[in-house]
């Protein structure tokens, strides 16, 4: 992918509440359909290369939706942005309170959303801002 490409997809999310994660996965499919594979054309991106890059920004898509639904109102935005090489999901919510991944028991049936997001993006953090935050994580373009 060129360097140059840059695209951000806005989507909102304020109605939905806790429901957010199905509505939101559909937005993240729909803005990777419209990505080029390797060769040019939009689509899936097969089974390696670009087509597990996909699959990462999904999980990745997911993981974030689900822990802006169960540890706040709810999430009120979804941002994608395509930088060159880079893609970063974005969530928003009306919550002030920092995520912080909790220790690491395999275990528990719960808690590992945040440590499956800093193992799969390139990296990953908060912006805070009056009366909420964005959780963001960058991964590399499919």
């Amino acid at each position: 992918m060129e360097s140059d490409v840059r695209y951000h997809w806005h989507f909102s999310l304020g109605a939905e509440g806790s429901g957010a994660v199905g509505p939101g996965m559909g937005c993240v499919r729909g803005v990777l359909a419209r990505l080029p594979d390797g060769d040019g054309a939009a689509g899936d991106g097969g089974a390696d290369g670009a087509g597990r890059r996909r699959e990462d920004v999904l999980l990745v898509a997911c993981e974030l939706l689900a822990n802006a639904c169960d540890h706040t109102p709810g999430p009120t935005g979804l941002d994608v942005d395509l930088d060159g090489g880079r893609l970063t999901v974005a969530v928003t919510d009306a919550a002030v309170t920092r995520p912080v991944p909790r220790p690491w028991n395999p275990g528990q049936p719960h808690g590992h959303g945040l440590h499956v997001v800093e193992r799969v993006s390139a990296e990953w953090g908060v912006s805070p801002f009056p009366g909420g935050k964005t959780v963001w994580a960058a991964l590399p373009a499919p």
